[in-house]
């Protein structure tokens, strides 16, 4: 019986591609290299900033990354990019009342509150588990098990709602059930939706 529901953001809970590629561009830049270019970016969209960072400059140098992951923090969104999904809001209210919620992100906490920002749903999330908070991150399953404890539950008593393979296979190895959100034809995914209005339906059926 499944009895939470755990939620990636970028690609999930906010479509971030537009606004994520002008972020990276422009954090690059200010560390002193090329900004990356479309194809560049698109090979790191599904990364975490630390690790994006790593592959996009190519240094080996853990005090280099950090010192530009540390910058990253001070680089504002364009909020402007950032989209919710029709209607995602109103989905995860009523979600709240029969499931409890959580996030699992390779974002930074700061940025996880970008999300609520522009989407009034923070009291809906019983936990949020940011980069910070794990030593792995996706594809790795701790954070995702990570948030069970939190919540007080077994693997399979939740459902992963994400978009990347690196979701899926997150997922799997914590031994939970995942979905895949906008569409995307993922190898191991349980289900797939097209749109929020979908998630109930296909949670009663796991």
């Amino acid at each position: 019986m499944i009895k939470a529901i755990l939620f990636d953001v970028d690609g999930v809970l906010l479509d971030s591609s537009k606004a994520n590629e002008a972020f990276f561009r422009k954090l690059l830049v200010a560390a002193g290299y090329p900004a990356p270019t479309e194809k560049e970016y698109a090979q790191v969209f599904y990364l975490s900033m630390w690790d994006a960072i790593k592959e996009l400059t190519k240094s080996t140098s853990e005090e280099e990354v950090r010192k530009i992951w540390e910058l990253g923090k001070k680089i504002p969104p364009d909020f402007d990019l950032l989209k919710v999904p029709p209607h995602a809001e109103e989905v995860i209210k009523l979600l709240k009342k029969d499931y409890s919620l959580g996030i699992v992100s390779s974002r930074v906490k700061q940025s996880v509150d970008h999300f609520f920002k522009i989407c009034n749903v923070k009291d809906c999330f019983d936990t949020i588990v940011a980069f910070e908070d794990t030593a792995q991150h996706k594809p790795h399953p701790e954070p995702l098990l990570t948030a069970v404890k939190r919540l007080g539950i077994s693997p399979q008593e939740a459902v992963y709602i994400g978009d990347a393979p690196t979701d899926a296979q997150a997922a799997k190895a914590a031994g939970m059930p995942v979905i895949i959100y906008a569409g995307k034809n993922i190898k191991n995914a349980d289900a797939d939706i097209d749109s929020f209005e979908q998630i109930p339906e296909r949670i009663s059926h796991l």
